[in-house]
């Protein structure tokens, strides 16, 4: 019933708007200068909150996802303390008033066409997997919200980021291991992250994206190192029994595996230099351990 009331506002505010309009008369020979106002956003999306939290202006930020406070999902959520959260309903949103909501690629059909009919924009980020990708929709965003010089100046400080990292080749090799025995393949976050960390990623020669890993293939491509994401798994379902099984233990104990924080590859862009550095120091702190072959 709320959303049917919102959905006629457009009409009567523009039935309102049509009544005065010959009440507004412009003073001959004083044209007003125009002006654009910054819009107001709300982010529906945890990969934009970042980028909200660096280069929007304060004041156009009415809230951001309630995952952008969790540190288990956004590494900057310290930061996201002090912005307001929304918890995506849709009239919590509307009752808002944004110009902007920002949506994810997942977002529902439906949802978009309503904030249409309410006569709300909206600006999909599609949360890239790759740095380079990432770049271009820094650049997307900075326009859309209005900060386009803030955006490059802060894609420049991104850039000197990864530009300081030592990305020279590390002779290691890495094969993310996951539940239900998938790996990071081709095209996959993690590809990238590796990549520029200067290590091997051996799951690309099981595929693109999420492709399916047996053990058997686990040992065969002989990693230097086992790469986990998040809390070490342990064998608790059919899906972990794997980090349990006896050969692999035996093969790959805790020194022949490195992890990653699961909050540093939900998104590429702004977290990509600190995945990098986190993996270039977790391999640093495991090499003087000597070879582990």
């Amino acid at each position: 019933m709320i959303i049917e009331m919102l959905l006629l506002l457009p009409a009567l505010a523009s039935g309102v708007a049509s009544a005065l309009v010959p009440l507004i008369v412009p003073t001959p020979g004083h044209a007003q200068p125009a002006t654009t106002a910054l819009p107001h956003i709300v982010s529906l999306n945890l990969c934009a909150d970042p980028y909200l939290m660096a280069f929007a202006a304060p004041e156009q930020v009415l809230a951001l996802t309630p995952n952008s406070r969790d540190p288990e999902q956004s590494p900057f959520a310290a930061r996201a303390a002090g912005f307001p959260v929304t918890n995506g309903r849709m009239e919590d949103v509307i009752q808002l008033a944004p110009d902007l909501v920002i949506l994810s690629p997942f977002s529902s059909v439906t949802r978009r066409q309503t904030f249409q009919r309410l006569g709300i924009e909206t600006f999909t980020l599609n949360a890239a997997n790759d740095f380079a990708a990432a770049r271009e929709e820094i650049l997307e965003i900075g326009a859309a919200i209005g900060r386009d010089a803030a955006a490059r100046n802060y894609l420049a400080d991104l850039d000197a980021q990864m530009g300081s990292l030592d990305q020279t080749n590390i002779p290691a090799t890495l094969l993310n291991v996951q539940r239900r025995g998938l790996t990071a393949g081709t095209g996959h976050i993690l590809d990238d992250i590796i990549m520029r960390a200067g290590a091997i990623n051996l799951g690309r020669l099981a595929g693109d994206g999420m492709a399916p890993l047996s053990l058997e293939q686990t040992i065969m491509l002989a990693p230097d190192y086992l790469l986990l994401i998040g809390t070490p798994p342990k064998a608790a379902d059919r899906g972990t029994e794997l980090f349990a099984h006896p050969v692999l233990t035996q093969t790959y104990p805790p020194t022949r595996r490195i992890t990653l924080p699961g909050n540093l590859i939900l998104c590429a862009g702004a977290s990509t230099p600190l995945a990098v550095k986190s993996l270039q120091a977790a391999l640093a702190d495991q090499r003087p351990l000597g070879s582990p072959k």
